[in-house]
């Protein structure tokens, strides 16, 4: 009897053992599950938006001959940026005509649109008002289907042509590059010798579009 109850303390307590190794056993595997998930990867991420920008500036904005007239015998003067000449007449001459710059980050249109017709401006009899668009960058203006220098449109780009009071596409695609975002536009006024006196002047609008 006594060795039985003995036998059976034995097994309690090997019982005993077994289930407080188990415990431990545990806890441990539990800890090490934790420090092992605390070494897992996670991922960070960077996020921006760039805001499309179609702007122009008008680096140059004015065109001032000052105060002329049309010389005794002639019918006309010309006064001409682009050649940066006047004849037949006694204003001063102006080398170089507006300058506009593509300073968005976009690729643009550019449409121009006189305030006044040439009667409007100069008033007399056949009175001259023309523009002349080139590029003052090589290659800021091209043809957006053929990226070729876009010397044929509408407005006759790269050579003079009459303003206009509606809006008037004269570059499909306006660089943003800054070694090729600016244009000049040059101007061209046949005064009559019977035009209109005082403070003549007009406003040319320039209206840019993303491509």
């Amino acid at each position: 009897m006594n060795q039985d109850n003995k036998l059976i303390a034995l097994a309690l307590v090997a019982l005993v053992i077994a289930m407080f190794g188990a415990g431990v056993t545990y806890f441990s595997i539990a800890n090490l599950t934790t420090k092992i998930s605390g070494l897992a990867s996670s991922t960070g991420e960077a996020n921006l938006t760039v805001v499309s920008s179609a702007n122009i500036n008008f680096t140059t904005a004015s065109i001032n001959w000052g105060t002329g007239e049309v010389d005794g015998g002639s019918d006309y003067a010309i006064l001409n940026t682009a050649a940066g000449t006047v004849t037949g007449g006694n204003w001063t001459a102006v080398n170089g005509g507006f300058i506009v710059e593509n300073i968005g980050n976009v690729n643009i249109t550019l449409d121009l649109q006189a305030g006044k017709t040439a009667a409007q401006f100069l008033g007399g009899t056949s009175p001259g008002y023309m523009w002349n668009v080139s590029n003052s960058e090589s290659g800021s203006c091209v043809n957006m289907t053929y990226l070729e220098p876009y010397v044929g449109n509408v407005s006759g780009f790269g050579v003079f042509a009459d303003t206009s009071t509606s809006v008037t596409r004269i570059c499909d695609y306006f660089d943003f590059i800054d070694s090729r975002d600016t244009i000049e536009i040059d101007l061209n006024l046949s005064v009559p010798v019977n035009s209109l006196k005082g403070a003549l002047s007009d406003v040319i609008t320039a209206t840019a579009s993303s491509v």
